[in-house]
């Protein structure tokens, strides 16, 4: 029964991932657009300006009639409309250019001679145009005088009495418009960028949902942890004042320490026996690993355990600073290298009841103390003691520290960042620790935005099942096979 679910065919959905995650990566890229915008609007500008050749206008009006003076209005009206349609051809006449050149002295005119009727008169509206007024005047006036010699022979009776005089026009009959190509310009190159980095965004091969996770990598999710602020009020913002994201905070929100809660009654339920040992770590930097590690710490010691936190990442320590400990003391590099001891560098908190082990100094090679003897009598010693013990271990992708650490853990869990960490680079991540003594026991969601558009119940990216080739950790690999009988 298994085998033909599997066999069948998936449904694509172009939301499976909420589309929040494309609109944050442009808006992200904001300054990409507006230097488009910026680009765009000054070559539309400049080049304007380079190829703008004016055209002036002058326009003259005409009376059509019959020379029978007993003609009509109808026969008048009649007369004009059959008029337009030749007359231009009439006023481009080679004839009638010559007579004009020949009167002005002109070696060649590069403008246009063209008429139109006034619709329900009898009125004719002649248009000469030029690269410059005088010589649109000057033709105009030429034409008027001469026209007679050519239309006679076409026109017959019909006479053309001047309703207008000609003048010299005093602007170009073709603004320049710089500033609306500009602003036209700027409009269209902003909406394109905008298009062109949505469809980059989109076309990311990343996490975005806990759907995305399942069908890509083949890794349970043990929990989803939703985006926090870190102002919370307006005035916080204005001065940059950060909220610590700790579930003591009283600002936090329910739902991310109900989240937490939830987490933590995962990481209990798939422990392995007698494992007391957890290790957190992640691929990319800033993916919040130190923030789950300490918010999951924080919540078992609420149970009343005795709970260590060890902050093994020595390159880039972030524990103190999220649990606002001073900045001065010994730490894991101290205790592990033999300077200090570990009860001595140990701080506890009376009001959260958890043990810290934190790291004050920035390592630059760290890795020779995470595979030290020393660190691996540190954390057994702190097994002994202690009902449990989170390891905040460096990103896999920033040191090798982390696989030198997870030798001396029981379990692993890795945390993802919402559209940051590529597909690839999680897959082999999740193998590297996969293969490790200690049980992998999936991964967790970090800082996750959703919106109305989230359909996480839809179906799956059947394609992405490519990264099931990634080690046991595929799609209908050991290891998703293994998350359907825990679970």
């Amino acid at each position: 029964m298994q085998e033909k679910k599997e066999n069948q065919p998936e449904q694509i959905s172009l939301f499976s991932f909420d589309p929040i995650t494309v609109v944050r990566d442009v808006l992200k890229r904001w300054y990409v657009i507006v230097a488009a915008v910026l680009l765009a609007a000054m070559a539309a500008y400049t080049a304007t300006q380079l190829l703008y050749k004016p055209v002036y206008t002058t326009n003259t009006s005409f009376v059509v009639s019959v020379r029978d003076s007993s003609s009509t209005v109808y026969q008048n009206l009649s007369a004009t409309s059959n008029l337009a349609s030749v007359f231009s051809e009439v006023l481009n006449s080679s004839i009638l250019r010559t007579k004009i050149l020949e009167q002005l002295g002109m070696p060649s005119f590069d403008g246009t001679i063209s008429a139109e009727a006034i619709a329900e008169t009898n009125l004719l509206t002649l248009h000469v145009t030029a690269a410059d007024p005088r010589t649109a005047f000057l033709v105009t006036r030429a034409v008027i005088e001469n026209h007679e010699t050519v239309s006679y022979q076409v026109l017959g009776d019909t006479v053309l009495e001047v309703l207008q005089a000609p003048v010299v026009p005093s602007a170009p009959s073709n603004p320049m418009r710089a500033e609306t190509n500009m602003k036209k310009a700027a409009l269209l190159a902003g909406l394109g960028m905008m298009v062109l980095l949505a469809a980059m965004s989109y076309s990311k091969d990343v996490v975005r949902s806990r759907r995305e996770a399942e069908d890509k990598l083949g890794c349970r999710v043990l929990a989803e942890i939703h985006h926090e602020k870190k102002q919370k009020t307006l005035a916080s913002w204005l001065r940059r004042k950060k909220t610590s994201i700790v579930i003591t905070n009283p600002a936090i929100g329910f739902s991310f320490v109900e989240n937490f809660r939830k987490l933590r009654r995962k990481v209990e339920q798939h422990m392995p026996k007698d494992g007391k040992v957890l290790l957190v770590t992640s691929v990319l930097e800033n993916e919040g690993k130190s923030t789950v590690a300490v918010n999951l710490a924080l919540t078992m010691a609420q149970k009343g355990n005795r709970i260590l936190l060890i902050d093994c990442d020595m390159r880039k320590p972030a524990c103190y600073k999220i649990l606002n400990l001073n900045s001065r003391g010994d730490g894991t590099s101290d205790v592990a290298s033999g300077r200090a001891e570990l009860d001595s560098a140990i701080v506890h908190s009376n009001r959260t009841g958890l043990y810290v082990l934190p790291e004050r100094r920035k390592l630059r090679n760290s890795t020779g103390i995470a595979s030290s003897d020393g660190m691996q009598n540190l954390i057994r010693d702190a097994k002994d003691r202690f009902d449990f013990v989170v390891l905040d271990t460096p990103p896999m992708s920033a040191a090798p520290d982390t696989e030198s650490l997870m030798e001396f853990a029981d379990a692993s869990l890795l945390v993802i960042q919402q559209n940051a960490a590529k597909a690839d680079m999680l897959a082999g991540a999740l193998m590297t620790l996969g293969r490790a003594k200690s049980r992998l026991l999936g991964c967790v969601l970090n800082n996750m935005y959703t919106s109305f558009l989230s359909q996480e119940g839809g179906y799956g990216y059947g394609w992405y099942g490519k990264y099931g080739k990634y080690g046991k950790y595929g799609r209908y690999g050991a290891y998703g096979a293994a998350n359907k009988l825990e679970q």
